[in-house]
Formats: structure tokens, C-alpha cells, sequence
């Protein structure tokens, strides 16, 4: 009778761990999906900042003939560039003129440390 008892006593333990196991996992499993969810729209977003901020540029050697040695030379164009000069992880986008046709765009990512792999970079 005792055996039984026992038994009856620890099936039912092993259901409710199992229950609690599969809650958790559960839970912890959709918290992970959001997460790269969200870190996914964090790319897209520092990718359409990117994309305003070259388009910025290409604006300023449209109007000038060459591209700028820094950010600062086009402040005249500050709108576009208010928000564009950041990526999604606050971190200040860095601009690089290639040559005078031609410029780099590079956002540290998630990491924000520039020259890793999770760096996101666009030239134009």
C-alpha cells in the first residue's frame, strides 16, 4: 500500500515538473523569438537610417561635385540628417569618403564596436 502510495506521489510529481518544464520552455522559447524579432526591425531601422543619410549625401555632391570629407560639411541639410546620423543601438553612424564620386557608410551594430562581424555597412 505504501509502494502505491509512493508511486502515486511521484507520477504526479514527475507530471507537474514536466508541466512546469514545458511552461517554461515555452515562455522562454517566444522570449527569444521577440528578441530577434526585434533585433531584426533594430537592422531594418539602421538601414533606412543609412539610406536617408546617403541619400543626403548624394544630395550635397549633387549640388557640390564632390563628396564631403566629413558629415559636418553638409549640416546645411540638417533635417534629413537629425535622426539619420544614428543607428538603432545610439551609436553615431561613421562616414568614410572613398574618393570624390563615392563615400562608406558603416553602423557598429549590435555590438556597437566598429570592424566586427555583426557591423552593418553600405557604400554608394
Amino acid at each position: 500500500m505504501r509502494i502505491r502510495g509512493f508511486l502515486a506521489v511521484f507520477i504526479l510529481v514527475v507530471v507537474f515538473v514536466f508541466i512546469l518544464y514545458t511552461v517554461k520552455t515555452g515562455k522562454q522559447e517566444k522570449i527569444r523569438e521577440d528578441i530577434e524579432a526585434f533585433s531584426r526591425v533594430k537592422v531594418k531601422t539602421t538601414k533606412t537610417n543609412m539610406t536617408t543619410l546617403g541619400r543626403s549625401v548624394s544630395a550635397f555632391m549633387a549640388e557640390s561635385g564632390y563628396a564631403p570629407e566629413s558629415l559636418d560639411e553638409i549640416r546645411s541639410m540638417l533635417v534629413p540628417l537629425a535622426t539619420a546620423r544614428w543607428d538603432a543601438w545610439e551609436t553615431e553612424i561613421k562616414y568614410e569618403k572613398l574618393s570624390d564620386s563615392a563615400f562608406r557608410l558603416t553602423s557598429a551594430g549590435r555590438d556597437r564596436t566598429f570592424g566586427t562581424d555583426d557591423d552593418i555597412v553600405q557604400e554608394f
